[in-house]
C-alpha cells in the first residue's frame, strides 16, 4: 500500500485542516517497537525453567531479571525523550532496534562460569545483557507521539490498539515457537532468534519520514466542539473560555512561553499540572502489576498448575492470546466510533469496562485448579484486560500538549516501573506460599479494580483538558505560519 505523506511545506490553518494520514508501511514499522519487544519478553518466560536449571537459580532470582529490566527501561526513556526532541524520532527508533538486536545476540552467548567462588557468575552475565536491553525497549517517546501525528484524533486509538496488536503477535510468536526452540535446541536459541528480525525493523523504521508535531490535534478543533452539549460549554468556565456555542469553534491560544533557561523542572511542572493526565497514568500503572506479572509467570502458572510441558503450555497460548488480541484491536476501535458517534468521553469509559470486566475474570480463572474451568476465565480475562489498551494511551495523548508528548511518555514510563513490582512480587508470592503461581498469581488480581476507580476521577476534566490541548496546538500554527509570512 502506498505511503500518504505528511504535509511538509505550510503549517496554516489551511493545511492543517487537509493532514493526513500516514500509510500501511509506517504502521507496520511503528509496529516492530511493540512486536519484538513482546516477543523476548515471552521467549524468556518460556525459558524460565530452562534457565532455571541452567544457572541453579530460584523463582525470586529469575523474578529479579523482568524487574530489572522493567526499573531501568522506564527510566531509559528520559534520555531517549532528549533524544526525540534533537534528532528525527524515526531515526531514534531505528538505532534503538539496531542495538537491541546486538545484545539479544550477546545474551544467547552467555557462558556459564564461575568467578570468585560465585557458582551463578554467569546468571549475573545474562542480568547485565538483559538490562541493558530493556534500555533499547524504551521506545514510547519516539513510538506514541509519531502515532498522534500521524493520524486523525478520532483514529487515534484504533492505531494505539494496532500498534499494539504487534506486541501481542510477537507475544504469540515468542510463546510458540520459544517453547518448541527451547524444548529441542535450549534457552541460548530462544535469543539468538530475535536477531535478523530486529535488523529488519531498524531499516524499515529509518526510511519513514516525520509527520509535523500537532497538526492532528489542530484539525480536531471545530470537530470537538460540535460534539459537545452547548450547556456542558456554558456550566464549564475552561470550555465556555475556549469554546464559542454559536459557531462551535475552539479558539486558539498563544502557546507558553519556552522553559527559562536551565529550569530543568519546568517541563516535570507542566506535566504534572495536567488534571486528567495524573489520575489516568496512575491508573494505567498500577493495572501494569498484575499484567507484568502475568507476563512474566504465566508460562510457568499453566506448567505447574496443569502439569504441561513446554510444548503443551505454548499450545495453551491461544486461549490467552487470542482474547488479548481481540481486545487490543476492539478496544480502540470502539472507543473511536463511539467517539466519532459524539461520545467524547468514550475512551474513559472503555478503559473502566475493561478494567473492571478483567479483575472478575482473572479472579474466577485463578480460584480453580480445574484448566477446563480456568481457560474460558483466562480468555476473558485477557479480552477485558486488553480492552483499555488503545483508549486509554491515546487518551493520555489528547491531554498532552503536542510539543510535550516525547516527555510526557518518558513521565509515564518513569511513573511505570511501579509495575516492576508485579514479577518480583509474585515470585515472591509464589516462594510464600510453596511455589504456588495459581495464588500468587490470585492476589494481585485487584490492581485492576484500583486502576478503575482511577480513570473514573478522572473523568470530569478530560473534555477540558482536550479542549485546551487543541486550543494550544492551534496557536502553535499560527505562530508557524506567521513565521513563514515574515520569511
Amino acid at each position: 500500500m502506498g505511503e500518504a505523506a505528511p504535509p511538509t511545506q505550510s503549517r496554516g490553518p489551511s493545511s492543517v485542516k487537509a493532514a493526513t494520514s500516514a500509510g500501511a508501511i509506517t504502521m507496520i514499522s511503528l509496529c516492530f517497537a511493540n512486536g519484538l519487544q513482546g516477543g523476548e519478553i515471552q521467549a524468556f518466560a518460556q525459558s524460565t525453567e530452562s534457565l532455571k536449571h541452567a544457572f541453579h537459580v530460584s523463582d525470586f532470582a529469575l523474578g529479579v531479571v523482568p524487574f530489572s529490566m522493567a526499573i531501568v527501561g522506564n527510566f531509559a526513556s528520559v534520555p531517549i525523550a532528549a533524544l526525540c526532541s534533537r534528532f528525527p524520532r524515526t531515526r531514534v527508533l531505528a538505532g534503538m532496534f539496531a542495538l537491541w538486536a546486538v545484545l539479544l545476540g550477546l545474551t544467547a552467548m552467555t557462558p556459564r562460569f564461575e568467578l570468585l567462588g560465585l557458582s551463578s557468575a554467569g546468571f549475573l552475565l545474562f542480568v547485565i545483557f538483559r538490562v541493558m536491553t530493556s534500555a533499547t525497549e524504551a521506545t514510547d517517546p519516539a513510538a506514541l507521539p509519531l502515532i498522534a501525528d500521524y493520524w486523525p484524533v478520532e483514529e487515534r486509538a484504533a492505531k494505539v490498539g494496532i500498534f499494539n496488536a504487534g506486541a501481542a503477535v510477537g507475544a504469540f510468536g515468542g510463546i510458540i515457537a520459544a517453547g518448541v526452540i527451547v524444548d529441542a535446541y535450549g534457552w541460548r536459541w530462544v535469543f539468538a532468534m530475535w536477531v535478523p528480525i530486529g535488523l529488519i525493523g531498524a531499516a524499515l523504521v529509518g526510511s519513514r519520514r516525520e509527520p509535523i508535531t500537532g497538526n492532528q490535534d489542530a484539525a480536531y478543533g471545530d470537530r470537538l466542539a460540535a460534539s459537545l452539549d452547548p450547556e456542558e460549554i456554558l456550566h464549564d468556565p475552561v470550555l465556555a473560555e475556549l469554546i464559542d456555542p454559536g459557531t462551535a469553534h475552539i479558539a486558539s491560544r498563544p502557546p507558553p512561553p519556552p522553559p527559562a533557561e536551565g529550569d530543568r523542572w519546568a517541563v516535570v511542572r507542566t506535566i504534572v499540572a495536567l488534571k486528567t493526565f495524573r489520575w489516568a497514568a496512575l491508573g494505567i500503572a498500577l493495572t501494569m502489576v498484575m499484567q507484568q506479572g502475568l507476563a512474566n509467570w504465566g508460562i510457568a502458572y499453566f506448567k505447574r498448575t496443569f502439569g504441561l510441558d513446554g510444548a503443551q503450555a505454548g499450545a495453551m497460548a491461544p486461549v490467552l492470546g487470542v482474547g488479548t488480541f481481540l481486545g487490543i484491536l476492539g478496544g480502540g476501535f470502539l472507543a473511536d466510533k463511539m467517539l466519532k458517534r459524539g461520545m467524547v468521553r468514550a475512551r474513559v469509559r472503555v478503559t473502566i469496562i475493561g478494567y473492571v470486566g478483567a479483575a472478575v475474570a482473572f479472579g474466577l480463572a485463578y480460584s480453580t485448579r480445574n484448566i477446563v474451568i480456568a481457560a474460558p476465565f483466562l480468555g476473558l480475562g485477557g479480552f477485558f484486560g486488553a480492552l483499555p489498551t488503545g483508549p486509554q494511551v491515546a487518551l493520555l495523548m489528547d491531554v498532552t500538549p503536542a510539543n510535550l508528548r516525547s516527555q510526557t511518555a518518558a513521565a509515564t514510563n518513569v511513573l511505570y516501573a511501579v509495575s516492576a513490582i508485579g514479577p518480583l512480587l509474585v515470585g515472591g508470592l509464589s516462594t510464600l506460599f510453596g511455589d504456588n503461581l495459581r495464588l500468587a498469581l490470585w492476589c494481585v488480581t485487584p490492581f485492576y479494580l484500583i486502576g478503575a476507580v482511577l480513570f473514573v476521577v478522572a473523568s470530569p476534566t478530560y473534555v477540558e483538558d482536550v479542549a485546551m490541548v487543541v486550543a494550544d496546538a492551534e496557536g502553535r500554527v499560527e505562530v508557524l505560519d506567521a513565521a513563514e509570512d515574515q520569511d
